[in-house]
């Protein structure tokens, strides 16, 4: 009789290239003539961010930026500051076709270094590091039924988590910036930072919904008077396509800033009292559904030897979806009568690692308050105090599967000097973070019989008598006299698939 096998396909994402790149940062320049010469350098920061990916045949290419801000003193001990916008573009080599899947890529300063060769020239060393990775949705036909009636099958469903795709789309904001009231006109912008909030993921039919906030923070000198400092929150709604997905499935959701661009904006009066912003978000959506399937686990022939083939699938699903706001504070010290006022404070976040144990999502790392001060004599200094945090939030349970790439951000960074050296630091962490968890489950992709082969039974009786233990699984039982399940049942009167006292038990030998 020809044997017939009837197969389902499940899916599962599969990472089909991974690598990472060092991008060096090798710059000179010259100030141009409307800056102020250089008498002392106070911070230079790079901030590095990708505007475009592209997968061309074998290979991946991705472009970006690195934004340099020299933060500097004139002559005159007032605060400057220059940007300068590095551009790189660097090419990746897979070996494999790279035209299909969802192309992740990431990037960030590793480290920066500037001196100043003359007042007017500036001399810059760094590095960024660029990551990508190609991911694919994996198609896998598993045996749901074998059509032989001396082959024994036990069968199960999988607790499978069918990926439906990563979404992306950009996103363009431009934004008019007021400054607050009664803050004076912008004479020369120092610095400014944004960052991303999401604030909702839902899933719809068919699409996605991300609600967030892009927050700008910004420090601006006026013609008279002390530093000014502007907030500013721009919520925005996204809507992805993602075929095939419902509200019962789940989502991640992340952004991340590809470019961003903040000027005064002089008004009809000659001054300005506002700026304007452009920027270019990435919106991503990462989608699963639960969709269990019918499998079968194990499989053997009464009659002929069989060939099972195995293979193990790896079904990832979010387990935990974490959006929460957390607070971190320390006390600081600085020499005696250098901490008259702050004139700008920015943080920096570093994840140190990332654990699940006991129960918990546990996150150590640290952030870098960068502070720009006046001391007594009203001479500016720069500052760099770490501030370590431990980030904590129950799971309900731990898992070798489990895994998690949280992201974290510093949306607000408030301080109070305390006494003369002395400020009590507050800083407000977002954290972002979707807990996977991947259950590898070891699924039968073939069952083959051999005709040719009959299996030689040790007993030739009609019946054998074997002793079962309490807790002995009747289809191992079966399976190892190559005999029916359910025969054996009836035959002892069993109904549970596990034996629940010591037992002596007939298994029929036909």
């Amino acid at each position: 009789m020809e044997q017939k096998n009837l197969k389902t396909p499940v899916f599962a994402n599969e990472t089909v290239f991974s690598e990472s790149a060092e991008q060096p940062i090798d710059v000179d320049f010259t100030l141009p003539d409307y800056c102020p010469d250089v008498t002392k350098i106070l911070k230079c920061r790079a901030v590095s961010r990708i505007s475009s990916k592209a997968a061309n045949g074998r290979s991946i290419t991705v472009d970006g930026t690195v934004t340099i801000t020299v933060i500097y003193c004139d002559g005159e001990q007032n605060l400057c500051s220059y940007e300068y916008q590095y551009p790189f573009s660097k090419t990746f080599e897979a070996g494999i076709d790279c035209d299909s899947g969802t192309l992740l890529c990431r990037t960030k300063c590793e480290y920066i270094n500037c001196r100043a060769v003359t007042s007017r020239k500036i001399d810059i060393h760094g590095a960024a590091g660029i990551y990508v990775k190609l991911i694919r949705r994996k198609c896998t036909e598993v045996i749901s039924d074998v059509d032989d009636i001396n082959v024994e099958l036990r069968r199960g469903t999988a607790p499978a988590t069918s990926p439906m795709g990563n979404a992306e789309k950009y996103l363009v904001i431009e934004e008019e910036i007021e400054t607050g009231q009664g803050q004076p006109p912008i004479r020369s912008l120092i610095r400014y930072d944004a960052c991303i909030t999401i604030k909702e993921n839902k899933l719809l039919a068919g699409k996605a919904m991300v609600k967030g906030e892009l927050i700008v923070t910004l420090l601006y000198c006026p013609y008279e008077g002390s530093v000014q400092t502007v907030r500013s929150s721009i919520p925005f709604t996204q809507l992805l396509e993602i075929e095939g997905v419902t509200e019962q499935c789940e989502c991640n959701a992340q952004a991340e800033i590809a470019y961003i661009d903040i000027k005064p904006r002089i008004s009809a009066a000659g001054d300005a009292k506002s700026l304007q912003l452009n920027a270019k978000l990435l919106i991503c959506c990462e989608s699963y559904c639960n969709n269990d399937v019918d499998v079968i686990l194990d499989a053997y022939s009464r009659k002929y030897e069989a060939d099972i083939t195995k293979n193990e699938v790896c079904f990832n699903k979010i387990y935990k979806n974490i959006t929460e706001t957390f607070n971190c504070k320390k006390n600081l010290e600085f020499p005696d009568g250098a901490l008259s006022s702050v004139a700008d404070m920015w943080s920096e976040v570093k994840t140190d690692s990332v654990k699940i144990d006991d129960g918990n999502l546990i996150v150590n790392g640290t952030v870098i308050a960068d502070i720009v001060a006046f001391d007594n004599n009203g001479e500016p200094s720069f500052y760099e105090k770490p501030v370590e945090f431990e980030y904590r939030c129950n799971l309900g349970k731990t898992s070798d599967s489990m895994h998690c790439e949280p992201q974290i951000e510093a949306v607000s960074v408030n301080y109070t000097i305390t006494g003369s050296g002395n400020m009590e630091l507050r800083i407000d962490l977002l954290i972002n973070a979707a807990v996977y968890e991947c259950s590898n489950l070891p699924l039968i992709t073939d069952v083959s019989i051999d005709e040719k082969r009959q299996i030689a039974k040790k007993d030739r009786g009609a019946m054998t008598i074997y002793f079962a233990q309490t807790g002995e699984n009747v289809w191992d039982i079966a399976r190892r006299y190559c005999a029916s399940v359910e025969e054996i049942k009836q035959i002892n009167d069993i109904t549970d698939e596990k034996l629940d006292i010591n037992k002596m038990i007939l298994v029929p030998m036909n």
